[in-house]
């Protein structure tokens, strides 16, 4: 294994930066280091294509752009990445992780991606390299890494395996005090409990999804959407509006809402009077490593009652979020609970153990009842 600080210190001594992208529980360890960093700045997008966008606009000020990002959102950036940096010639050096590799445990939602990322980088015409995981290797690969950078006007990836970085745990997040005394897993519970028969449940990638099917795992009115992250919402408006005498719940995550913003507006627009939205907000990327995300900034309900949502609300205790949950039975939406929640969650918590597509025909059944 590599030290992060290893190849933290090389780009930082050759001038590499500024960083930006969406964490990867793989790539954590060097986001970590970078964060802390007192010279190196790292700017965390909301997506990937939205992070080779930032960096397009740094090198077009004379920067060396490093994006960072996992395999799956290699394929959020291809349309940034072949009409703007290919056609356009501008350097940029793509960290990618090779999450779903063969031969790797890995989760399912992996699987495609991991087996076409060379593919991919091959397709869209750019060259790239797996990281060395022998430190003076390494070092041999940046040192031509940089010297390609300089004479070249393209992009340029480099793959990292799993388990080629060393572990980097961010000492600012331990610090951190938590401003809210409800937990993310209280609130499901919550959510839970107050669950009819009839209602579907549609829960975002990550924590949430695993927090959701160890607290309700028997019923099969729950989706758990894992990958894909951001499209839980947008799942739920097709299922409103199809079924709108059901009413359809989805459960997300800071960053995923942040993610796929733009799915608030469509909602808002249609306005699915069966449709409830909750965002249980963390400020952070938690499956990752815990990497800040820009929410502490966002009135998310604000936004969704500009995007024309009937009913929106922030809490942050158990007793105003059951309040809150009794209203919603008694009224037309669409509705939109932003949940202020602590960060982290139970070292010990578990993955789903429901293979997807039995998942998708279990609920598929329920929501055609």
């Amino acid at each position: 294994m590599i030290d992060a600080d290893v190849i933290g210190d090389f780009f930082y001594k050759n001038g590499f930066g500024p960083y930006m992208g969406v964490p990867c529980s793989i790539l954590s360890p060097l986001i970590n280091y970078i964060i802390e960093h007192p010279k190196m700045e790292y700017y965390g997008a909301t997506s990937e294509g939205e992070a080779i966008g930032i960096a397009a606009g740094f090198t077009l000020a004379g920067r060396k752009s490093v994006v960072l990002m996992q395999n799956s959102g290699l394929g959020n950036g291809v349309n940034p990445l072949t009409s703007l940096h290919v056609i356009y010639k501008m350097p940029i050096l793509l960290l990618v992780t090779l999450r779903g590799e063969a031969g790797f445990s890995d989760e399912p939602q992996h699987r495609v991606m991991g087996a076409i990322t060379f593919d991919l980088l091959k397709d869209m015409r750019i060259p790239f390299e797996v990281m060395e995981d022998d430190k003076e290797k390494l070092i041999d690969q940046l040192e031509n890494i940089n010297k390609k950078t300089k004479l070249n006007s393209h992009p340029m990836a480099l793959v990292i395996r799993k388990g080629t970085i060393s572990s980097y745990q961010l000492k600012d997040y331990e610090k951190t005090p938590n401003k809210y005394f409800l937990s993310r897993k209280k609130a499901i519970q919550i959510i839970v409990s107050c669950l009819s028969d009839n209602e579907a449940v549609i829960s975002t990638t990550g924590k949430i999804s695993r927090e959701l099917f160890f607290e309700n795992k028997a019923r099969e009115g729950n989706f758990y959407m894992v990958g894909s992250m951001g499209c839980a919402s947008a799942i739920a408006f097709g299922l409103a509006m199809e079924k709108p005498k059901k009413r359809i719940i989805v459960l997300d995550g800071d960053g995923a809402f942040l993610m796929k913003m733009g799915n608030t507006a469509t909602i808002g627009y249609y306005k699915p009077a069966n449709y409830v939205y909750i965002v249980l907000d963390n400020e952070s990327h938690d499956s990752t490593g815990g990497q800040f995300t820009v929410s502490s900034k966002i009135n998310f309900s604000g936004v969704a009652s500009s995007c024309g949502f009937k009913n929106t609300v922030k809490v942050s205790t158990e007793t105003e979020l059951r309040e809150e949950l009794k209203k919603i039975a008694l009224g037309e939406g669409p509705h939109f609970i932003h949940v202020k929640v602590l960060k982290g969650a139970d070292k010990n918590l578990g993955r789903p153990t429901l293979d997807p597509s039995k998942n998708k025909n279990q609920f598929s059944a329920f929501i055609r009842k």
